[in-house]
């Protein structure tokens, strides 16, 4: 019982440890460590090129960038949504709270869209929040909806309505 109570003892000890030695990485390297009270597994952060200088959005404006009406910054910087592939959480938020549409309508939209020749083609779909965090490192423009959890150094995450993620209020969770 003895033995048992210590291998107990040192596996918490050593969860601890883990734990502290995150934190402190976390802190060194400058990585935002998003809390939000609500829900942190929820939140979903709008990231962006960090030379873009852009801080906040509105959600009418997210939602024409996503959209393909609003095509350039205001510093005439072209726009370049990035997007989760079908399936994917964040996706399902881009559709459900940006855009209001089902998968099918954002696929039909985005048809007409070409087809008519309002735009080239729709926004790059990735497959996983860390090719979404490699396009908008690589390209100036770049915009993307990614996991707040998720979020690494190389975006900025910028807030919506003044709101960031993690804050009540917030409202792509």
């Amino acid at each position: 019982m003895k033995k048992h109570c210590s291998y107990l003892i040192a596996i918490a000890g050593l969860l601890l440890c883990v734990l502290v030695s995150t934190t402190s990485a976390q802190q060194e390297t400058g990585v935002a460590v998003v809390v939000n009270q609500e829900n942190p597994i929820n939140s979903i952060a709008v990231v962006v090129n960090p030379d873009n200088p852009i801080t906040s959005i509105s959600a009418a404006d997210l939602r024409r960038i996503f959209a393909g009406d609003k095509q350039s910054w205001s510093n005439n910087l072209p726009v370049f949504p990035v997007v989760r592939a079908s399936g994917a959480r964040e996706r399902e938020v881009l559709l459900a709270k940006v855009l209001k549409m089902s998968e099918q309508e954002y696929k039909h939209y985005w048809l007409q869209k070409v087809y008519s020749g309002e735009a080239h083609q729709e926004p790059v779909a990735l497959f996983s929040n860390g090719m979404q965090l490699e396009a908008v490192r690589a390209k100036k423009g770049a915009i993307a909806l990614i996991s707040a959890q998720d979020v690494r150094e190389g975006v900025k995450v910028i807030k919506v309505d003044g709101y960031t993620p993690g804050t009540p209020g917030y409202s792509f969770k």
